[in-house]
Protein backbone atom coordinates (compact mmCIF):
# COMPACT_ATOMS: atom_id res chain seq x y z
CA UNK A 1 0.00 0.00 0.00
CA UNK A 2 1.04 3.65 -0.88
CA UNK A 3 -0.10 6.36 1.66
CA UNK A 4 0.67 10.14 0.47
CA UNK A 5 1.50 12.59 3.07
CA UNK A 6 1.34 16.80 1.52
CA UNK A 7 2.53 18.98 4.07
CA UNK A 8 3.86 22.69 3.58
CA UNK A 9 7.50 22.19 4.73
CA UNK A 10 10.02 20.49 6.77
CA UNK A 11 11.55 24.01 8.14
CA UNK A 12 8.10 23.92 10.40
CA UNK A 13 8.33 22.79 13.76
CA UNK A 14 5.29 21.23 13.83
CA UNK A 15 5.78 19.55 10.25
CA UNK A 16 8.84 17.98 11.19
CA UNK A 17 6.57 16.75 14.57
CA UNK A 18 3.98 15.44 12.26
CA UNK A 19 6.28 13.68 9.88
CA UNK A 20 7.84 11.79 12.72
CA UNK A 21 5.29 10.16 13.53
CA UNK A 22 3.68 9.58 10.23
CA UNK A 23 7.42 7.65 9.80
CA UNK A 24 6.70 5.60 12.91
CA UNK A 25 3.34 4.24 11.90
CA UNK A 26 4.28 3.53 8.27
CA UNK A 27 6.82 1.06 10.13
CA UNK A 28 4.51 -0.48 11.80
CA UNK A 29 1.90 -0.58 9.57
CA UNK A 30 4.46 -2.29 7.17
CA UNK A 31 3.53 0.64 3.93
CA UNK A 32 5.05 2.53 1.91
CA UNK A 33 4.64 6.45 2.79
CA UNK A 34 5.60 9.10 0.42
CA UNK A 35 6.05 12.45 1.84
CA UNK A 36 5.35 15.64 -0.56
CA UNK A 37 6.50 18.93 0.56
CA UNK A 38 4.90 20.82 -1.50
CA UNK A 39 5.35 24.29 0.31
CA UNK A 40 2.50 27.16 0.07
CA UNK A 41 -0.22 27.96 -1.78
CA UNK A 42 0.39 31.52 -3.28
CA UNK A 43 -1.99 34.05 -4.62
CA UNK A 44 -0.53 35.74 -7.25
CA UNK A 45 0.04 38.95 -5.50
CA UNK A 46 2.37 37.29 -3.12
CA UNK A 47 5.05 36.11 -5.54
CA UNK A 48 7.64 39.49 -4.83
CA UNK A 49 11.08 40.24 -6.20
CA UNK A 50 13.19 38.36 -3.46
CA UNK A 51 11.22 35.12 -4.35
CA UNK A 52 9.91 35.05 -7.72
CA UNK A 53 9.45 31.30 -8.10
CA UNK A 54 8.51 30.18 -4.88
CA UNK A 55 5.16 29.17 -6.41
CA UNK A 56 7.07 26.43 -8.45
CA UNK A 57 6.82 23.87 -5.53
CA UNK A 58 3.23 23.72 -5.70
CA UNK A 59 3.62 21.63 -8.89
CA UNK A 60 4.68 18.54 -6.33
CA UNK A 61 1.16 18.80 -5.56
CA UNK A 62 -0.13 17.55 -9.12
CA UNK A 63 2.68 14.78 -8.39
CA UNK A 64 0.45 13.66 -5.46
CA UNK A 65 -2.61 13.41 -7.35
CA UNK A 66 -1.04 11.15 -10.02
CA UNK A 67 1.60 9.11 -8.84
CA UNK A 68 -0.72 6.38 -7.97
CA UNK A 69 -1.36 6.75 -4.28
CA UNK A 70 -3.99 4.47 -2.45
CA UNK A 71 -4.68 7.61 -0.24
CA UNK A 72 -3.64 10.91 0.82
CA UNK A 73 -3.18 12.81 4.03
CA UNK A 74 -3.17 16.73 3.42
CA UNK A 75 -1.86 19.15 5.77
CA UNK A 76 -4.26 21.82 3.94
CA UNK A 77 -4.35 24.22 7.24
CA UNK A 78 -0.66 24.76 6.75
CA UNK A 79 -0.63 24.62 3.14
CA UNK A 80 -3.21 26.93 2.74
CA UNK A 81 -2.48 29.26 5.71
CA UNK A 82 -2.02 32.27 2.68
CA UNK A 83 -5.09 31.88 0.73
CA UNK A 84 -8.69 32.05 1.26
CA UNK A 85 -10.57 29.20 2.06
CA UNK A 86 -12.25 28.70 -2.04
CA UNK A 87 -8.19 28.37 -2.97
CA UNK A 88 -7.92 25.84 -0.55
CA UNK A 89 -11.44 24.25 -2.15
CA UNK A 90 -9.84 24.20 -5.38
CA UNK A 91 -6.40 22.07 -4.17
CA UNK A 92 -8.79 19.53 -2.49
CA UNK A 93 -11.23 19.05 -5.24
CA UNK A 94 -7.78 18.15 -7.27
CA UNK A 95 -7.94 14.85 -5.64
CA UNK A 96 -11.52 13.86 -5.76
CA UNK A 97 -9.89 10.81 -7.67
CA UNK A 98 -8.32 9.41 -4.62
CA UNK A 99 -9.25 8.62 -1.21
CA UNK A 100 -7.62 11.38 0.94
CA UNK A 101 -8.53 12.54 3.92
CA UNK A 102 -7.53 16.06 5.36
CA UNK A 103 -4.87 16.24 8.65
CA UNK A 104 -7.05 18.74 10.51
CA UNK A 105 -11.05 19.22 10.50
CA UNK A 106 -11.73 20.71 7.26
CA UNK A 107 -15.68 21.40 6.42
CA UNK A 108 -17.42 19.28 3.81
CA UNK A 109 -13.95 16.74 3.86
CA UNK A 110 -13.36 13.38 6.17
CA UNK A 111 -10.61 14.63 8.71
CA UNK A 112 -8.23 12.51 10.47
CA UNK A 113 -9.50 11.71 14.12
CA UNK A 114 -8.33 14.43 16.35
CA UNK A 115 -5.51 13.61 19.30
CA UNK A 116 -6.55 14.95 22.91
CA UNK A 117 -3.41 13.95 24.11
CA UNK A 118 -1.03 16.69 25.30
CA UNK A 119 2.12 14.88 25.57
CA UNK A 120 3.73 14.40 21.99
CA UNK A 121 0.59 15.81 20.63
CA UNK A 122 1.97 16.69 17.27
CA UNK A 123 3.81 13.13 16.51
CA UNK A 124 0.73 11.10 17.70
CA UNK A 125 -1.56 13.15 15.14
CA UNK A 126 1.23 12.49 12.32
CA UNK A 127 0.75 8.98 13.32
CA UNK A 128 -2.83 8.63 13.54
CA UNK A 129 -3.14 10.12 10.25
CA UNK A 130 -1.26 7.38 8.91
CA UNK A 131 -3.53 4.97 10.52
CA UNK A 132 -6.52 6.30 9.66
CA UNK A 133 -6.07 6.42 5.60
CA UNK A 134 -4.89 2.67 6.08
CA UNK A 135 -7.20 1.62 7.16
CA UNK A 136 -9.92 4.22 5.06
CA UNK A 137 -8.56 2.44 2.40
CA UNK A 138 -9.03 -1.32 3.78
CA UNK A 139 -12.76 -0.45 5.15
CA UNK A 140 -13.71 2.89 4.44
CA UNK A 141 -13.97 4.23 7.94
CA UNK A 142 -11.23 5.67 10.14
CA UNK A 143 -8.86 3.24 12.56
CA UNK A 144 -9.45 2.41 15.77
CA UNK A 145 -6.56 2.03 17.34
CA UNK A 146 -5.03 4.85 19.19
CA UNK A 147 -1.24 6.67 18.66
CA UNK A 148 1.59 5.66 21.07
CA UNK A 149 3.05 7.88 22.81
CA UNK A 150 6.64 7.65 22.62
CA UNK A 151 8.73 8.36 19.68
CA UNK A 152 12.00 7.09 18.88
CA UNK A 153 13.12 9.50 16.02
CA UNK A 154 16.92 10.64 16.93
CA UNK A 155 17.58 13.96 14.70
CA UNK A 156 21.12 14.11 13.47
CA UNK A 157 23.12 16.90 14.72
CA UNK A 158 23.28 20.16 12.29
CA UNK A 159 27.42 19.90 11.94
CA UNK A 160 26.80 16.13 10.68
CA UNK A 161 24.15 17.15 8.02
CA UNK A 162 26.64 20.05 6.95
CA UNK A 163 29.35 17.56 6.50
CA UNK A 164 27.49 15.38 4.83
CA UNK A 165 26.29 18.37 2.39
CA UNK A 166 29.43 19.81 2.17
CA UNK A 167 30.85 16.12 1.12
CA UNK A 168 28.14 15.54 -1.87
CA UNK A 169 29.38 18.64 -3.34
CA UNK A 170 32.97 18.54 -3.00
CA UNK A 171 32.77 14.90 -4.40
CA UNK A 172 30.65 16.27 -7.39
CA UNK A 173 31.96 19.15 -8.32
CA UNK A 174 35.98 18.66 -8.09
CA UNK A 175 36.49 16.06 -10.79
CA UNK A 176 35.00 15.40 -14.36
CA UNK A 177 33.10 12.79 -15.39
CA UNK A 178 32.05 10.92 -18.53
CA UNK A 179 28.27 11.93 -20.12
CA UNK A 180 25.67 11.74 -18.03
CA UNK A 181 27.80 10.25 -15.23
CA UNK A 182 27.17 13.31 -12.89
CA UNK A 183 23.38 11.74 -12.24
CA UNK A 184 25.14 8.41 -11.17
CA UNK A 185 27.75 9.72 -9.14
CA UNK A 186 25.00 11.24 -7.23
CA UNK A 187 22.90 8.17 -6.42
CA UNK A 188 26.76 6.54 -5.82
CA UNK A 189 27.85 9.41 -3.07
CA UNK A 190 24.56 9.41 -1.63
CA UNK A 191 24.26 5.28 -1.09
CA UNK A 192 28.21 5.73 0.48
CA UNK A 193 26.75 7.75 2.87
CA UNK A 194 24.14 5.51 3.90
CA UNK A 195 21.12 6.16 1.45
CA UNK A 196 19.47 3.23 0.43
CA UNK A 197 16.86 4.46 -1.89
CA UNK A 198 16.90 7.80 -4.07
CA UNK A 199 15.84 8.14 -7.34
CA UNK A 200 16.90 11.07 -10.05
CA UNK A 201 14.25 11.36 -12.46
CA UNK A 202 14.16 14.54 -15.23
CA UNK A 203 12.33 15.63 -18.36
CA UNK A 204 14.09 15.58 -21.65
CA UNK A 205 12.83 19.02 -21.78
CA UNK A 206 12.03 22.17 -19.57
CA UNK A 207 8.59 22.63 -18.83
CA UNK A 208 7.34 26.44 -18.40
CA UNK A 209 5.06 26.69 -15.40
CA UNK A 210 3.39 30.33 -14.64
CA UNK A 211 0.47 31.61 -13.02
CA UNK A 212 -0.87 32.01 -16.25
CA UNK A 213 0.05 29.13 -18.05
CA UNK A 214 0.71 26.35 -15.18
CA UNK A 215 2.04 23.62 -16.76
CA UNK A 216 0.92 20.35 -18.65
CA UNK A 217 2.09 17.03 -16.59
CA UNK A 218 3.99 15.26 -18.83
CA UNK A 219 3.81 11.46 -19.60
CA UNK A 220 7.17 10.32 -19.82
CA UNK A 221 10.00 10.94 -17.58
CA UNK A 222 13.76 9.91 -17.73
CA UNK A 223 15.66 7.50 -15.03
CA UNK A 224 18.60 9.87 -14.80
CA UNK A 225 20.07 7.35 -11.85
CA UNK A 226 17.69 5.26 -9.25
CA UNK A 227 19.23 3.27 -6.37
CA UNK A 228 16.67 0.80 -4.45
CA UNK A 229 17.78 -1.05 -1.39
CA UNK A 230 21.18 -0.32 -2.11
CA UNK A 231 21.31 -1.72 -5.85
CA UNK A 232 20.94 0.65 -8.94
CA UNK A 233 18.50 -0.41 -11.12
CA UNK A 234 18.77 1.99 -13.54
CA UNK A 235 20.54 -0.16 -16.34
CA UNK A 236 19.49 1.72 -19.10
CA UNK A 237 20.65 5.16 -18.68
CA UNK A 238 18.28 7.44 -19.33
CA UNK A 239 15.51 4.96 -19.90
CA UNK A 240 12.44 6.68 -20.09
CA UNK A 241 9.21 5.49 -17.65
CA UNK A 242 5.44 7.19 -17.54
CA UNK A 243 5.76 9.79 -15.44
CA UNK A 244 2.88 8.73 -12.84
CA UNK A 245 4.63 5.14 -12.76
CA UNK A 246 7.69 6.55 -10.51
CA UNK A 247 6.66 5.02 -7.19
CA UNK A 248 6.52 2.02 -9.08
CA UNK A 249 10.73 1.89 -9.38
CA UNK A 250 10.97 1.80 -6.08
CA UNK A 251 8.03 -1.34 -5.14
CA UNK A 252 9.49 -4.91 -4.03
CA UNK A 253 8.77 -6.44 -0.83
CA UNK A 254 10.24 -3.84 1.42
CA UNK A 255 8.15 -0.96 2.39
CA UNK A 256 9.77 2.41 2.90
CA UNK A 257 9.49 5.74 4.13
CA UNK A 258 10.68 7.87 1.27
CA UNK A 259 10.48 11.85 0.66
CA UNK A 260 9.71 13.30 -2.90
CA UNK A 261 10.64 17.31 -4.55
CA UNK A 262 9.98 18.24 -8.11
CA UNK A 263 13.43 20.17 -9.74
CA UNK A 264 12.70 23.39 -11.02
CA UNK A 265 14.73 26.03 -12.45
CA UNK A 266 13.20 29.66 -12.57
CA UNK A 267 9.36 29.23 -14.22
CA UNK A 268 10.44 25.71 -15.50
CA UNK A 269 9.91 22.41 -13.98
CA UNK A 270 12.74 20.18 -15.05
CA UNK A 271 12.29 16.69 -13.17
CA UNK A 272 11.53 14.97 -9.68
CA UNK A 273 14.04 13.50 -6.69
CA UNK A 274 12.67 10.62 -4.16
CA UNK A 275 15.23 9.72 -1.32
CA UNK A 276 14.57 7.69 1.72
CA UNK A 277 13.57 10.01 4.74
CA UNK A 278 16.18 9.73 7.41
CA UNK A 279 17.17 11.23 10.56
CA UNK A 280 19.04 14.14 8.79
CA UNK A 281 16.20 15.27 6.78
CA UNK A 282 14.68 17.21 9.10
CA UNK A 283 17.68 19.38 9.99
CA UNK A 284 16.94 23.08 9.10
CA UNK A 285 17.43 23.53 5.50
CA UNK A 286 19.07 19.80 5.03
CA UNK A 287 16.80 18.75 2.13
CA UNK A 288 16.35 21.88 0.82
CA UNK A 289 20.38 21.86 -0.19
CA UNK A 290 20.37 18.63 -1.10
CA UNK A 291 17.56 19.58 -3.76
CA UNK A 292 19.42 22.02 -4.62
CA UNK A 293 22.52 20.20 -5.03
CA UNK A 294 20.25 17.81 -7.59
CA UNK A 295 19.58 20.94 -9.43
CA UNK A 296 22.92 22.29 -10.22
CA UNK A 297 23.80 18.45 -11.18
CA UNK A 298 21.74 18.60 -13.97
CA UNK A 299 22.45 21.78 -15.05
CA UNK A 300 26.02 21.07 -15.37
CA UNK A 301 25.72 17.25 -16.99
CA UNK A 302 23.13 19.04 -19.12
CA UNK A 303 25.39 21.98 -20.07
CA UNK A 304 28.29 19.42 -20.23
CA UNK A 305 26.09 17.28 -22.86
CA UNK A 306 25.62 20.86 -25.08
CA UNK A 307 29.00 21.97 -25.01
CA UNK A 308 30.22 17.96 -25.96
CA UNK A 309 27.33 18.05 -28.93
CA UNK A 310 29.13 21.86 -29.98
CA UNK A 311 32.82 21.12 -29.96
CA UNK A 312 31.75 17.93 -32.46
CA UNK A 313 29.68 20.38 -34.43
CA UNK A 314 32.62 22.51 -34.61
CA UNK A 315 35.12 19.44 -35.57
CA UNK A 316 33.04 18.90 -38.36
CA UNK A 317 32.69 22.25 -39.65
CA UNK A 318 36.42 22.63 -38.67
CA UNK A 319 37.11 19.28 -41.03
CA UNK A 320 34.92 20.72 -43.63
CA UNK A 321 37.16 23.85 -44.26
CA UNK A 322 40.13 22.45 -43.91
CA UNK A 323 39.41 20.41 -46.86
CA UNK A 324 38.41 23.37 -48.82
CA UNK A 325 41.11 25.00 -51.24
CA UNK A 326 38.52 27.28 -52.77
CA UNK A 327 37.03 30.49 -51.79
CA UNK A 328 34.04 29.21 -54.29
CA UNK A 329 33.44 26.05 -52.79
CA UNK A 330 31.48 27.89 -49.94
CA UNK A 331 29.07 29.72 -52.73
CA UNK A 332 25.91 27.13 -53.29
CA UNK A 333 26.70 23.25 -53.14
CA UNK A 334 27.72 22.93 -56.76
CA UNK A 335 31.23 22.19 -58.19
CA UNK A 336 32.15 25.05 -60.80
CA UNK A 337 34.30 23.01 -62.90
CA UNK A 338 32.39 19.37 -62.70
CA UNK A 339 29.34 20.42 -62.30
CA UNK A 340 28.66 18.34 -59.45
CA UNK A 341 28.59 18.72 -55.73
CA UNK A 342 31.18 20.97 -54.26
CA UNK A 343 32.46 20.10 -50.87
CA UNK A 344 29.89 22.24 -48.98
CA UNK A 345 26.89 20.84 -51.17
CA UNK A 346 28.24 16.95 -50.78
CA UNK A 347 28.29 17.73 -46.30
CA UNK A 348 25.12 18.81 -46.41
CA UNK A 349 23.43 16.64 -48.85
CA UNK A 350 25.51 13.30 -46.95
CA UNK A 351 24.30 14.23 -43.18
CA UNK A 352 20.80 14.76 -45.06
CA UNK A 353 20.67 11.31 -46.86
CA UNK A 354 22.41 9.91 -43.63
CA UNK A 355 19.65 10.99 -41.52
CA UNK A 356 17.23 9.74 -43.49
CA UNK A 357 18.57 6.23 -44.51
CA UNK A 358 21.24 4.85 -42.03
CA UNK A 359 19.79 2.93 -39.05
CA UNK A 360 19.90 -0.41 -37.75
CA UNK A 361 20.66 -3.06 -39.73
CA UNK A 362 21.93 -0.96 -42.26
CA UNK A 363 25.38 -0.20 -43.29
CA UNK A 364 27.23 2.83 -44.77
CA UNK A 365 30.09 2.58 -47.28
CA UNK A 366 32.36 6.03 -47.29
CA UNK A 367 35.17 6.54 -50.20
CA UNK A 368 37.55 8.70 -50.43
CA UNK A 369 39.37 9.54 -53.73
CA UNK A 370 42.86 11.48 -54.83
CA UNK A 371 44.19 12.39 -58.33
CA UNK A 372 47.79 11.75 -57.49
CA UNK A 373 48.91 13.23 -60.68
CA UNK A 374 46.66 16.51 -60.54
CA UNK A 375 49.90 19.20 -59.25
CA UNK A 376 52.35 17.65 -62.17
CA UNK A 377 49.42 18.36 -64.75
CA UNK A 378 49.00 21.51 -63.91
CA UNK A 379 52.64 22.27 -63.93
CA UNK A 380 53.45 20.58 -66.84
CA UNK A 381 50.40 21.35 -69.20
CA UNK A 382 48.14 23.85 -67.47
CA UNK A 383 45.47 24.28 -65.82
CA UNK A 384 43.11 23.72 -68.33
CA UNK A 385 44.65 20.26 -69.02
CA UNK A 386 44.44 20.12 -64.76
CA UNK A 387 40.57 20.45 -65.51
CA UNK A 388 40.04 18.29 -68.25
CA UNK A 389 41.23 15.65 -65.97
CA UNK A 390 39.17 16.47 -62.66
CA UNK A 391 36.32 16.39 -65.38
CA UNK A 392 37.54 12.78 -66.49
CA UNK A 393 37.62 11.73 -62.93
CA UNK A 394 34.32 12.98 -62.17
CA UNK A 395 32.56 11.23 -65.07
CA UNK A 396 34.13 7.90 -63.99
CA UNK A 397 32.98 8.49 -60.28
CA UNK A 398 29.91 9.88 -61.56
CA UNK A 399 29.49 5.91 -63.30
CA UNK A 400 30.82 4.46 -60.09
CA UNK A 401 29.00 6.04 -57.17
CA UNK A 402 25.58 6.33 -59.40
CA UNK A 403 22.50 6.84 -57.22
CA UNK A 404 25.21 7.24 -54.18
CA UNK A 405 25.90 11.02 -52.54
CA UNK A 406 29.79 12.38 -53.89
CA UNK A 407 31.26 15.22 -54.50
CA UNK A 408 34.95 17.32 -55.21
CA UNK A 409 35.64 18.49 -51.27
CA UNK A 410 39.01 19.79 -52.36
CA UNK A 411 41.17 20.38 -55.81
CA UNK A 412 42.23 17.01 -55.96
CA UNK A 413 39.92 15.17 -53.90
CA UNK A 414 36.60 13.35 -53.97
CA UNK A 415 34.04 11.69 -51.80
CA UNK A 416 31.57 9.57 -51.95
CA UNK A 417 29.06 7.98 -49.55
CA UNK A 418 26.58 5.11 -49.57
CA UNK A 419 24.05 3.69 -47.42
CA UNK A 420 22.63 -0.62 -48.07
CA UNK A 421 20.57 -3.26 -46.49
CA UNK A 422 23.39 -5.41 -47.55
CA UNK A 423 26.94 -6.17 -45.92
CA UNK A 424 29.83 -6.16 -48.40
CA UNK A 425 28.99 -3.92 -50.86
CA UNK A 426 32.11 -1.75 -49.88
CA UNK A 427 34.01 -4.51 -52.18
CA UNK A 428 31.64 -3.82 -55.22
CA UNK A 429 32.98 -0.74 -54.82
CA UNK A 430 36.06 -1.13 -54.73
CA UNK A 431 36.28 -3.69 -58.02
CA UNK A 432 34.19 -1.02 -59.80
CA UNK A 433 37.09 1.80 -58.62
CA UNK A 434 40.12 -0.98 -59.63
CA UNK A 435 38.35 -1.19 -63.21
CA UNK A 436 37.70 2.32 -63.92
CA UNK A 437 41.32 3.13 -62.60
CA UNK A 438 43.21 1.06 -65.09
CA UNK A 439 40.99 2.46 -67.69
CA UNK A 440 41.59 5.68 -66.91
CA UNK A 441 45.02 4.78 -66.60
CA UNK A 442 44.76 3.44 -70.50
CA UNK A 443 43.54 6.01 -71.92
CA UNK A 444 45.76 8.65 -70.64
CA UNK A 445 48.45 9.43 -73.30
CA UNK A 446 50.69 12.50 -72.47
CA UNK A 447 50.48 11.98 -68.74
CA UNK A 448 49.52 9.53 -65.82
CA UNK A 449 46.34 10.32 -64.86
CA UNK A 450 45.69 7.52 -61.81
CA UNK A 451 43.55 7.62 -58.50
CA UNK A 452 44.65 6.82 -55.15
CA UNK A 453 41.31 5.40 -52.94
CA UNK A 454 40.38 3.93 -50.28
CA UNK A 455 36.24 2.48 -49.47
CA UNK A 456 35.41 1.70 -45.87
CA UNK A 457 31.86 -0.06 -44.35
CA UNK A 458 30.43 0.63 -41.58
CA UNK A 459 27.78 -1.18 -39.77
CA UNK A 460 25.28 1.42 -37.74
CA UNK A 461 25.83 2.53 -34.35
CA UNK A 462 23.95 5.30 -32.45
CA UNK A 463 26.77 7.08 -31.47
CA UNK A 464 28.15 7.02 -35.07
CA UNK A 465 28.92 9.77 -36.99
CA UNK A 466 29.87 11.49 -40.36
CA UNK A 467 32.59 12.50 -39.39
CA UNK A 468 33.91 9.50 -37.01
CA UNK A 469 33.35 7.52 -40.91
CA UNK A 470 35.56 9.98 -42.75
CA UNK A 471 38.09 10.31 -40.39
CA UNK A 472 38.72 6.37 -40.74
CA UNK A 473 38.52 6.25 -44.30
CA UNK A 474 40.76 9.13 -44.63
CA UNK A 475 43.14 8.01 -42.10
CA UNK A 476 42.94 4.24 -44.80
CA UNK A 477 43.55 6.59 -47.65
CA UNK A 478 47.06 7.80 -46.29
CA UNK A 479 47.78 4.40 -45.17
CA UNK A 480 47.23 3.54 -48.98
CA UNK A 481 49.22 6.85 -49.83
CA UNK A 482 52.19 5.53 -47.43
CA UNK A 483 52.67 2.61 -49.30
CA UNK A 484 53.24 3.70 -52.46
Amino acid sequence: MKIGLVISELEDKEVKKICIGANKAAIDKGITLVILPGKYLFNNDDVDEKHPYRYQNTALFDYAAKLGFDALVIDIERIGKNVAILKKEALLKSFFDIPFLTLTEQEGYVASKKVMSDHGHLEQQGYQAICDAVSYVKTGGLSVEEAPCVFSFIEESESKALSVISEISTRLFNRKFEVDGLYRSFSEINGELGVQNCGLFLYDKKIRNTFKHPWVFPEKISMKSVVVDGKEIAGDKGAEIETDKILSVFENDKPKVLIASNIFVCEYQIGLMITEFNPRILIDNYFDSLIGLATISSRVSYLENELEKTRKDLLEVQEELARDDSVLDHIGGQDYLTGGLNRRGFFSKAYDYLKENFGIGKYAVVAYIRMDSLKKINDVYGHNEGDQAVREVSEILDNVFKGCVYGRIRGDEFAAISVSSEEGTAETFREEMSSQNAALLERSKRYINYLQYSVCEFSYEDNLSLREMLKETDESLQRVKGNF
